[in-house]
């Protein structure tokens, strides 16, 4: 797939809709099964507030409904679950629930299986604990903690959520699997391990069957049954072709560049919400210069790296808001993270060069070895530095003992829609962010509106930009490639594949 034909999958979005005709295919093509089969990682755990991977994500957005979903026009959040969502201050937030709510057991869904649910991701310090703790921040959350002053229980349709701080993007925040419902019945027995083997939700979808190899989904509407087939990233797509599967969550490397002519018209690249930076320490002085900085962006091929140590399923950066952010994103804003020798070159001169051992600090055991590596050898031949790969076993404590003397490698994630999201975790993964640049982050996470929050946002990616205390590297996608009899595929960034739209051709 050539270069041209990748950005333009990515910028296109992340929704496709097929259209061709139906095809027999091997061991799918019998009237009495027909089901549409998904390949997929297995997920770690479909405990909703434990969900920590893209194959968890996708089925928590099936099995359960949570108080918003996100529109894939736009990306906004739209209420769901929730029939409103109010605040008059962004501190104190107002959940009313639609009426007659219910879980696949036939119990009521309340305002209790909320507040309940986010006890217990707290007090249990799940994966989405940090959501409520560092970026909802609400009042009075810890981990392992067991009361939440800032959780409310109103009436049975109605609870209160009060933030440390007014916080825009509360309502966007809730779409993470970390702040979806659970059964009363769980919620006192507190039997986990069984709940996360057939867990009962809410969703268009219900857990008929999960053992390990396949998770076998029931549509309430009636219709075709969803099978997750739990397959190595390396078979999915081979399955596709073979007629076992109807989609492929998975494209191994060296089947990249043959998507469009296996699959023309039946691939999609859905773009990502993290990225990789290089970041500078604040306290090495010689590496303070912005110029530097720029040629050090400059002098980095991201396609190259992408293509090679990175097996195509990374896109280059171009700008410190990753792709898959929809609202307010802005692309092309980082004109230094274009490869260009010769104006890196210059760039290193006007900041009177760089001597000495340069060492790339990484989290050892974290699959970077290989890019950071390639990134070495770059910088090495581009602008004769001294650069070597230094993996430590733990980076935060090399960092906070400031042990840290050259480019360190910085893995970040959007946890909502809004280029906010993307910029506010860098405020503690990059030292020495200057006060005027935090000043604008707060004051867009502030904003009366997440709209009003973008023109802060972007001034506050521009003051990033001038001064590069990080380096934007690539943002990881998602690829999906799927047979000729399926149809309804979407996806985006924050649910990943949309499981209920799926369905086969008549």
């Amino acid at each position: 797939m050539k270069s041209a034909q990748r950005t333009a999958a990515l910028l296109a979005g992340a929704v496709a809709v097929v259209a061709a005709p139906v095809v027999a295919m091997k061991a799918l093509s019998d009237p009495a099964d027909p089901r549409v089969l998904v390949g997929a990682a297995p997920p770690a755990t479909l405990l909703p507030g434990d969900v920590r991977d893209a194959s968890g994500r996708m089925l928590a957005g099936a099995v359960w409904t949570g108080l918003v979903a996100y529109d894939p026009a736009s990306g906004a959040p739209v209420n769901a679950a929730a029939e409103s969502v109010t605040s008059p201050d962004r501190r104190v937030w107002t959940v009313r629930l639609r009426q007659g709510g219910r879980f696949h057991d036939g119990t009521p869904v309340t305002s209790r299986s909320f507040t309940g649910a986010w006890t217990a991701v707290l007090s249990e310090g799940w994966h989405g604990a940090s959501l409520f703790t560092d970026v909802a921040r609400v009042k009075g959350a810890k981990a392992h903690g067991k009361d939440v002053a800032g959780l409310k229980v109103k009436d049975d349709r109605t609870f209160e959520v009060t933030l440390d701080r007014p916080f825009n993007g509360f309502p966007s925040l809730l779409g993470d699997p970390a702040f979806l419902p659970m059964p009363d019945g769980v919620l006192r027995s507190r039997d986990w391990s069984s709940y996360a083997r057939l867990p009962i939700g809410n969703g268009p979808l219900r857990v008929r069957a999960h053992d390990g190899r396949r998770i076998v989904l029931e549509r309430l509407s009636g219709g075709r049954s969803i099978v997750v087939k739990a397959m190595p990233d390396a078979r999915q797509y081979a399955a596709v072709e073979a007629g076992d599967l109807d989609i492929a969550t998975a494209v191994p490397p060296n089947r990249h560049e043959s998507m469009d002519s296996d699959f023309r018209g039946r691939h999609l690249a859905v773009p990502g919400r993290a990225l990789t930076y290089l970041a500078f320490p604040a306290w090495e002085a010689r590496l303070s210069s912005p110029s530097l900085r720029h040629a050090i962006s400059m002098a980095i091929d991201r396609s190259a790296v992408t293509e090679g140590a990175l097996g195509h399923q990374y896109s280059p950066a171009n700008s410190f808001v990753p792709p898959g952010i929809i609202p307010g994103h802005r692309e092309g804003q980082c004109r230094h993270c274009v490869h260009d020798s010769a104006a890196a070159i210059s760039a290193l001169k006007d900041a009177n060069g760089l001597s000495g051992p340069v060492p790339l600090w990484y989290q050892s055991n974290s699959g970077d070895d290989a890019w950071v590596k390639a990134v070495a050898d770059q910088l090495r031949k581009e602008l004769g530095l001294d650069t070597r790969p230094n993996p430590v076993p733990d980076l935060p404590a090399a960092l906070n003992t400031h042990k840290v003397n050259g480019p360190f490698v910085v893995h970040s994630e959007a946890p909502y829609p809004a280029p906010v999201a993307a910029l506010a975790p860098l405020q503690n993964a990059v030292p020495g962010l200057d006060d005027y640049t935090t000043d604008l982050i707060s004051e867009a996470e502030r904003a009366p509106t997440p709209s009003e929050g973008v023109i802060p946002a972007r001034l506050a990616e521009t003051a990033l930009l001038r001064d590069m205390p990080a380096i934007p590297l690539w943002s990881a996608h998602a690829h999906l490639v799927w047979s000729e009899r399926l149809r309804g595929v979407t996806a985006n960034a924050f649910t990943g594949l949309n499981l209920p739209h799926l369905t086969l051709k008549n």
